[in-house]
This record gives C-alpha cells, structure tokens and sequence, in this order.
C-alpha cells in the first residue's frame, strides 16, 4: 500500500515544499501535503480531506526539533475534525542530510507494512519474486519521471544491486539507448573487462542478434604483456579488443584501467565504439574514470556516478538493452 504523506509544522517553511516535491518524485509517493499550524482549522480540514480521499492510510511527518509537541496538537486538531476512519501513523526523527529523502520514503513504508512474525516469513512463488521484486521497484521509481527506455535500464540496475541509491547515481548520453539498440539490431560486437561480465550476459538474446561477447583479460598474452609493461591486464585487454572496438558496445564494470584505456583509444587513436557503459566500482579511480566518460561527447555512454557500480550493475543495464532491442524488433515486425 501507499500511503497518503502530511508533512507537518509549527510555522511556515518554504523549505518544505521541496520535500514533499522530492517525496512525490523521487520517493514515489501520489499525495503529499505540507501544513503549518498557523494556516488554521480550514486549511487542515480541507488538506486531509483531500489526503484521505486518495488513501486511508496517512502518515504524519514532522522535522521540528519537539515532535512530541507537534504530534500532540495534530491529534488534537484531528479528532475535533470531521473526516474519514483512517490508519493514521506518525514518523519522525530524521534528519535532513542529502539522502534523507530515501530514509524516509522508507520509514513511511515501513509503517504501514503488515507485520509478520519472525518465524514465519512470506515465502513467494519462485514465478512471483521477480515480478514483485519490480512492483516494488516501478512503485519507487514512478516519482523520478524516467523516460520509458531509461527506466527500463534503470530498474534492472536497481534488481542488480537491490540498492535504490543506484538510480540517484545513474545518468546517460541524451543518444545512449537509440544508439545501443540500433548497434544490437546490426550484431555489434560486446566487449567487456572481466568474465562476470561475460557470462552474465543473456545468450539467448546474443545469439538472437548474433552478437559476439568478447573478454581479454584472461589471456595468457594479455597477463604477459602487462607484466612486461608494468600495466593492468584491464589496460591491455582493451588495446588488445582494438580491431573489436569500431561499432561495438563497451561494457566495464570492474576495472576503471578499463575505462582509462578506452577514454584514451576514443581521444587519443580515434576509436569509435557506438556506446560505452561505464559503471566501474571501487574508491581509487572508479569515480574519476566516469566522470571523464560523462564528460566526452565522441561516443554515447551509459554510467554511474560515484564509486558505486559493479559487474552486476553492468550486466544488468546491457541485458536491459538487449531487452529494449528485442522488443523494438518485435513492434516492426
């Protein structure tokens, strides 16, 4: 259930506007009020009326430092109106901190949650747990007002990393998923850093397209070379997928020597992929090597930014293309 959300004070703050803004957009929530006691009796009326007319389920949420205060002339003010029987449950506490928007959808949620006892948890149909898994999802990101393509790319990588933040973090070249899908359509060639990669990569859909998925980093050449060369093997599997690289969708998400290779072949040597997805994870060089890929226009490009990523972000996000792909070959035929 979603519930209805009042965000509630003792005076006027015009801050709070933008919290019930990012509540509705980005926490995924349909109705969101802000009231200030000083507005009066008719206002509050005429606000949860219309609160409770979309749910009956509220919550009640105040930021003010005596909550206890506040609560207790809300309840007041509540029973002497006159409105619908409702589940009406308070939230309070949170601080408000770049990320506080995403602790208290939760905390919200997390209020009007059934409860069930810990020894005898809800076990799913294998078939559902998916589907729920992006019920849930889709319920989250519906506030963001993704495009319909990105929030299918987005939602994957959010299933991957069962972490909401991922979609904070993620951003796109304006071209990225045309430019992927017409690629996929014409069997580009897949490169990618490292073998979790490889194999996580649905071959069903590859051998559709007839795409090829190709990893270097385990080649005895490559250990090697890099070893002679006082490099990464990331870094020399990349110049060795040069004659793989025109056209092709490059996919790094483990190592950000990867992405430095191929941020240099693109500026340095003229390489052209037609799309790079750059979600390396880690603290030394990860951050930075995105931040370079968003700030190139040679190539379209898909990243995160941040030190957030991984191989299972980036599996996520080229099977998500791959998906797009199918069903626009679907819709022209």
């Amino acid at each position: 259930m979603t519930p209805s959300v009042l965000i509630v004070s003792e005076r006027n703050h015009l801050h709070l506007e933008g919290v019930k803004v990012q509540l509705e957009k980005r926490g995924g929530f349909r109705n969101v009020a802000v009231f200030a006691f000083p507005e009066g009796r008719e206002a509050f009326d005429r606000k949860l009326n219309s609160l409770l007319a979309d749910s009956r389920h509220l919550a009640v949420v105040t930021f003010e430092e005596n909550p206890a205060g506040i609560l207790e002339q809300f309840d007041q003010w509540y029973r002497d109106a006159v409105l619908p029987e409702a589940d009406v449950r308070p939230v309070f506490g949170l601080l408000e901190t770049p990320s506080f928007i995403r602790a208290l959808s939760s905390s919200v949620r997390q209020q009007f949650d059934p409860e069930v006892p810990p020894n005898e948890p809800p076990v799913p149909q294998p078939d559902k747990i998916e589907e729920e898994s992006f019920r849930i999802i889709d319920e989250v990101l519906s506030g963001y007002g993704f495009e319909e393509d990105w929030h299918k790319v987005v939602r994957r990588a959010v299933h991957a990393a069962a972490d909401f933040e991922v979609a904070d973090r993620m951003d796109h070249h304006v071209e990225a998923i045309d430019t992927a899908v017409r690629a996929i359509r014409e069997g580009a060639n897949i490169v990618v850093d490292v073998q979790m990669v490889e194999s996580g990569i649905s071959k069903p859909l590859t051998s559709k397209f007839k795409t090829d998925v190709r990893c270097f980093v385990g080649d005895e050449d490559v250990a090697s070379r890099a070893k002679a060369e006082g490099v990464t093997r990331s870094t020399i599997a990349m110049r060795k997928a040069v004659p793989f690289l025109s056209g092709s969708i490059v996919v790094v998400g483990n190592a950000p020597t990867a992405l430095f290779e191929i941020l240099r072949l693109i500026r340095k040597e003229g390489v052209r992929p037609a799309l790079v997805v750059g979600v390396p994870v880690g603290f030394v060089g990860a951050s930075e090597s995105k931040e370079l890929l968003s700030l190139q226009d040679a190539v379209p490009w898909i990243a995160t930014h941040g030190p957030k990523g991984g191989s299972t972000v980036a599996v996520a996000i080229m099977n998500a293309l791959l998906r797009i792909a199918d069903e626009a070959s679907h819709l022209r035929s």
